[in-house]
C-alpha cells in the first residue's frame, strides 16, 4: 500500500537563474509545478507580482510539433522498414540530440518539400477523380458516334436524355414517329434504372417533339466543354490518368526517399515537445522584475537532495514544508511488481485518494487468483505465461505495457494452478484432477464461488476500516464495519443450509447462531447508522433504511456465481473443440489437417474469448463488488515536470 508522501516545495530565485533552475527541475522530473491562481487572486499578492510565461511561444511551438508530427504519420505510409511488434522508445544522448539539431534548418527544409509533395499529390488526386468520374459519365453514352458539341443542324436538333427503366422505350418510338414524322429515335443504352436516348428532329417541330417526351420522364443530359465522340473522351481521359498515375508514383519515390529522416524528425519532434513543456510550466510562475517563484510538490524522500542541488547550482531560496493534515496531495504510487502490474487497472476506474490506502496490492491477489478460476484452464495458462514471458524477455517495452504483460504472467500461472486443481487441460477428458473437476460438480464450484465473494467482501470492508482507524475515526470504524461484520456474519450462518452440497442437519448449531448475530447486528446498525441526522426519529428511520444493504451483500455474492460460469464456459468449449475435430478420424492426411486445423482455430478462439471474459469479469467484481465497499477514489495522479517524449529517451 504505497502511495508517496509528499511535502510542499517553495523556491523563489533570481530571474536571470531561471532558464537553469528549470533545466534542473526537468532533468530532476521529481517536482510537480503547481497553478499559482489561487495567490494571484488574492489581494496581498496580484499587486506585488505578475504570472510569467508567453502563450505565442506556446502556440508556435504548438503548431511547429503538429507539423512536424503530420509528416512523421505521413511518412510512415512510405517506411518499409520492419517495425518491432512492440514499439518503444530508442535512447539517444545529448551529443546526438546536438548533432541532429545543428540540422534543424536541413529538416525543416524536408518537412516543407514533402507538403509540397503532398500538395502536388492531393492536386493529382483531385484531377484523376475528376477524369475517373467523367469516364463513369460517359460509358453509357458509348454507343454515340457523333461528336458530344452537336447541337444542332440548320434546320435540325440533336437532343440526349435519359428516361426511367420503366419507360416503354418502343412506344416513345412509335409515338415520336407518329407525332412528329421527321425524327429519329435510337437507344444507346440501358441500366438498372434509366435508358439512355439520342433523339434527332426537324427544329420546326420542336415543341410537338419534347411534348411526346414529357410524358416518358424524358431529361436533357448534357456535356459542357466536351467536343468530340464519346469514345474519343474516354480515351482522352484514359491517357490523362495514366499520366497522372505516372506523376502520382514519381513524387511518391521522392517522398519515400525523405523516410530517411524519419528518425531524425522524431528527434525533432521530442526536442520541440520538451521545449514546449519548458514554456508552458512558466505560466505556474509568479515574477517581478528580478526574481521569480513556483510552488509545487514533490516526494518526501527526495526532498532534501532536491533543495541541496538546487541550492548549489544557482543562488535560490527554498522550502520544504509538510501538508496539512487534511491537506490532499496528487498520488504517486511506489509498488513492487507484484501490486504494480494491476495499477492500470485501478486507475482505469480512479486515482487512489491520497488520504487513503492504496488497495492495488490488496486486490492484485484477487484479481490475478479470479482470472485463472474464470480461465481454469492449464495449456492456456501455459500458453499465456510462456508468451507474455517471451515479450518481456524479448522486447523493450515501455513500463505500461511492461506491467500489462507481468500481469498476463502472473494471471497465467494463476490459471495453470487452478487448472491442476480442476483437471482441465485443452479440455482433453480424464486427466486427474488435485482437487475435484467442475464440470462433474459444478454445485461444489458454486459453493466456493460464494465463498471466495464473501471472503472478497470481507476483506473490503476491513479495509474501509483500515482506512477509517488511518483518519483516526475509531469509533465508525466499529459502527460502518464491525457492526456490519456481525449483521453480515450472522446472516451468512442462517442461510448455510441453502447453499449447495452444505449438510443443513450439521450445521444446525451455526444456524441457531446466525439468528442471534443477525439480531444483534440488525440492532446494532439501528442504533447508529442514522447517527448524523438531527433528531431520534430520523435517527431511528436512518438505522432502519440501512439495513437494506444486506439485500445488496447478498447480491453482491451471488455476483460471485460467474466465477463457476465462465470456468465451465472454458472447459465445456474446449472439450466440444476436441469431440469436433476427432469426428473426422485420422484415416488419411486430409482429415489430419482437418482435425489440426479445427484443433488449432477452435482452441485460438477459445481462449481468446474466454481470456477476454475473464479480464472483464475479474475487472468488474473489482469495481462493483470490492471497491464499493472501501474505495474513494478521485485523487489527482502526480505529474512531475520532466521531459515528456513521444519516440526517445534523452540521456
Amino acid at each position: 500500500m504505497a502511495i508517496v508522501k509528499m511535502n510542499k516545495i517553495s523556491l523563489i530565485g533570481l530571474e536571470s537563474d531561471k532558464e537553469r533552475i528549470l533545466e534542473n527541475l526537468m532533468k530532476l522530473g521529481v517536482v510537480e509545478i503547481t497553478d499559482p491562481k489561487e495567490k494571484i487572486s488574492s489581494d496581498e499578492w496580484k499587486d506585488l507580482v505578475d504570472v510569467d510565461g508567453d502563450g505565442e511561444s506556446v502556440s508556435g511551438l504548438d503548431a511547429q510539433i503538429d507539423r512536424v508530427s503530420a509528416i512523421i504519420d505521413y511518412l510512415d505510409k512510405f517506411d518499409t522498414r520492419k517495425k518491432p511488434l512492440f514499439s518503444s522508445k530508442r535512447d539517444i544522448n545529448a551529443s546526438e540530440l546536438n548533432m541532429i539539431l545543428q540540422n534543424q534548418d536541413k529538416l525543416w527544409s524536408v518537412i516543407n518539400s514533402i507538403n509540397e509533395y503532398e500538395e502536388m499529390l492531393s492536386n493529382l488526386k483531385a484531377e484523376k477523380n475528376k477524369n475517373s468520374n467523367l469516364i463513369l459519365s460517359l460509358r453509357p453514352w458509348e454507343a454515340l458516334d457523333i461528336p458530344l458539341d452537336l447541337t444542332s443542324t440548320a434546320s435540325s436538333t440533336v437532343l440526349i436524355g435519359v428516361v426511367p427503366e420503366m419507360a416503354d422505350t418502343d412506344k416513345i418510338k412509335q409515338d415520336l414517329s407518329d407525332t412528329v414524322p421527321e425524327s429519329y429515335c435510337e437507344v444507346l443504352g440501358k441500366d438498372k434504372e434509366q435508358s439512355y436516348l439520342l433523339i434527332i428532329y426537324l427544329s420546326s417541330k420542336e415543341e410537338d417533339a419534347l411534348n411526346v417526351l414529357k410524358q416518358y420522364g424524358f431529361s436533357k443530359v448534357t456535356f459542357k466543354d466536351l467536343s468530340g465522340t464519346v469514345k474519343h473522351n474516354i480515351s482522352q481521359a484514359s491517357k490523362t490518368i495514366e499520366k497522372i498515375d505516372k506523376d502520382i508514383e514519381d513524387i511518391e519515390k521522392k517522398i519515400a526517399s525523405y523516410v530517411r529522416y524519419k528518425d531524425d524528425l522524431e528527434i525533432l519532434h521530442d526536442h520541440l515537445a520538451i521545449e514546449r513543456e519548458r514554456k508552458s510550466v512558466l505560466v505556474n510562475l509568479l515574477k517581478t522584475n528580478k526574481v521569480f517563484m513556483l510552488e509545487g510538490w514533490l516526494p518526501e524522500n527526495s526532498s532534501e537532495q532536491v533543495k541541496t542541488l538546487l541550492e548549489k547550482s544557482s543562488d535560490c531560496f527554498i522550502e520544504i514544508i509538510k501538508p496539512g493534515e487534511d491537506e490532499e496531495f496528487p498520488v504517486l504510487l511506489a509498488n513492487k511488481a507484484f501490486p504494480s502490474s494491476v495499477e492500470s487497472i485501478t486507475n482505469m476506474y480512479s486515482v487512489p485518494n491520497s488520504k487513503e490506502l492504496d488497495p492495488n496490492a490488496i486486490m492484485a491477489p484477487f484479481f490475478i487468483l479470479f482470472f485463472g478460476l474464470m480461465l481454469s484452464d492449464g495449456g492456456y495458462g501455459a500458453i499465456m505465461t510462456i508468451l507474455a514471458g517471451i515479450i518481456l524477455k524479448a522486447f523493450k517495452l515501455d513500463e505500461g505495457t511492461k506491467k500489462f504483460m507481468r500481469l498476463m504472467v502472473y494471471c497465467g500461472i494463476s490459471t495453470m494452478l487452478w487448472g491442476l486443481l480442476f483437471g482441465g487441460w485443452f479440455g482433453i477428458p480424464n486427466i486427474p484432477a488435485l482437487w475435484f473437476n467442475p464440470s462433474e460438480d459444478p454445485e461444489l464450484l458454486l459453493s466456493y464461488s460464494l465463498l471466495f465473494g464473501a471472503i472478497h467482501i470481507y476483506v473490503g470492508l476491513g479495509v474501509r476500516g483500515a482506512n477509517l482507524i488511518k483518519d483516526k475515526k475509531y469509533l465508525d470504524a466499529v459502527f460502518d464495519v464491525l457492526f456490519w461484520y456481525i449483521l453480515f456474519t450472522g446472516f451468512i450462518l442462517f442461510v448455510l443450509p441453502y447453499i449447495p452440497k452444505v449438510d443443513a442437519e450439521s450445521v444446525t448449531g451455526l444456524v441457531n447462531l446466525g439468528k442471534y448475530l443477525m439480531v444483534i447486528g440488525a440492532a446494532l446498525l439501528i442504533l447508529t447508522q442514522g447517527r448524523d441526522k438531527k433528531n431520534i426519529f430520523a435517527k431511528l428511520i436512518g438505522g432502519v433504511s440501512s439495513l437494506y444493504d444486506l439485500v445488496s451483500f447478498m447480491s453482491d455474492v451471488l455476483s460471485y456465481s460467474r466465477l463457476l460460469a465462465l470456468g465451465l464456459a472454458t472447459s465445456v468449449i474446449a472439450s466440444i473443440v476436441n469431440q469436433m475435430a476427432t469426428m473426422f478420424g485420422f484415416n488419411n492426411i486430409l482429415k489430419i489437417i482437418a482435425v489440426v486445423a479445427i484443433l488449432a482455430f477452435g482452441h485460438i478462439f477459445n481462449f481468446a474469448i474466454n481470456a477476454l471474459g475473464a479480464y472483464v469479469h475479474s475487472c468488474r467484481l473489482q469495481y462493483i463488488e470490492f471497491f464499493g465497499k472501501f474505495y474513494k477514489g478521485g485523487g489527482t495522479a502526480f505529474e512531475p515536470f520532466k521531459a515528456k517524449t513521444k519516440y526517445i529517451n534523452l540521456k
